[in-house]
């Protein structure tokens, strides 16, 4: 993820700034490197349906034995802070949470590739991130209604993306070396994530057996997890894991952060108390390291 900063007045705070990169503003940049395969508490977040405990704690079953590490409360409010406040292009640690409070809204911009297989591979995972979170996300054929455009074309069109979708001083071409799709938001000056953009070179990504991947891990990303990093295990947002679909994981940092404690500005250790809070009140502390495999 690549960062530029921008000086927020009503806060004194950096605060993020639709795709307009230059070293003073924030641009949250999300990318998936060439590898095999909120609720905010403010009154514009609209909850689908009520999310338990019980449901957040689904994450220990564990999907697959890759999914069945151990780990502790400490542990995974280490890994949320990693994921949330962090990003792999910028040593910065963001000391505000930054997320949705408006209903997400995206558009499919579909250049190259399969219309009907790219359509449904992003439904269904809409549909699976509503079910985690119960906040309002949907497809939508309106442009002037999306907040979020998922773009698929193939690499040697990317210059034209570039016009369309960025400032022209973001080298999109040159984010793209060694990667295979990449991710954007922006947040104003209140830590509200208020629009993103995904492409993916379509071309590209089919060779390399990556379209599921790319949009699991993209679209999950803009949400406000920007972060990818080794030190998380098992997830999605590890570049060195087989892990193509979220783990049981990645769905509980995915719940913490939409829970309607966790505001937008909210400061980090703040964030990090409430989420060790909510973990407390679902009874987990997490299994010891010493465990071999999770309680079911």
């Amino acid at each position: 993820m690549v960062e530029v900063r921008s000086k927020s007045v009503a806060s004194g705070r950096n605060s993020g700034v639709w795709l307009q990169p230059g070293r003073r503003r924030k641009l949250t940049v999300m990318t998936k490197s060439d590898r095999p395969e909120s609720l905010a508490g403010g009154a514009a977040g609209r909850w689908l349906r009520t999310v338990g405990c019980a449901a957040a704690a689904i994450w220990l079953l564990g999907n697959t034995d890759n999914d069945r590490v151990p780990l502790t409360r400490d542990q995974l409010v280490g890994n949320f802070e990693i994921i949330i406040f962090h990003n792999e292009f910028d040593s910065q640690t963001d000391v505000r949470l930054r997320k949705w409070v408006s209903p997400v809204r995206i558009y499919l911009d579909i250049r190259a590739g399969d219309r009907k297989t790219l359509e449904a591979t992003v439904q269904d995972h809409i549909q699976h991130l509503v079910r985690i979170t119960g906040y309002d996300i949907a497809l939508t054929d309106d442009t002037s209604e999306a907040n979020v455009f998922v773009v698929f074309e193939i690499q040697k069109n990317l210059g034209q993306i570039r016009r369309e979708y960025f400032s022209p001083k973001f080298d999109l071409i040159q984010v793209m070396l060694g990667q295979m799709c990449i991710g954007q938001y922006r947040s104003n000056g209140g830590y509200e994530i208020t629009k993103a953009v995904v492409v993916m070179p379509d071309d590209r990504a089919l060779a390399n057996a990556r379209v599921r991947a790319c949009v699991f891990e993209e679209v999950t990303q803009i949400l406000g997890l920007p972060n990818a990093s080794d030190e998380v295990v098992p997830s999605v947002f590890n570049d060195h894991t087989p892990d193509v679909e979220l783990t049981s994981q990645d769905i509980l940092l995915v719940r913490l952060l939409f829970d309607q404690r966790l505001s937008p500005e909210m400061p980090r250790l703040d964030a990090l108390d409430t989420v060790r809070q909510i973990l407390e009140e679902m009874g987990y502390t997490g299994p010891e390291p010493s465990q071999k495999s999770r309680p079911h």
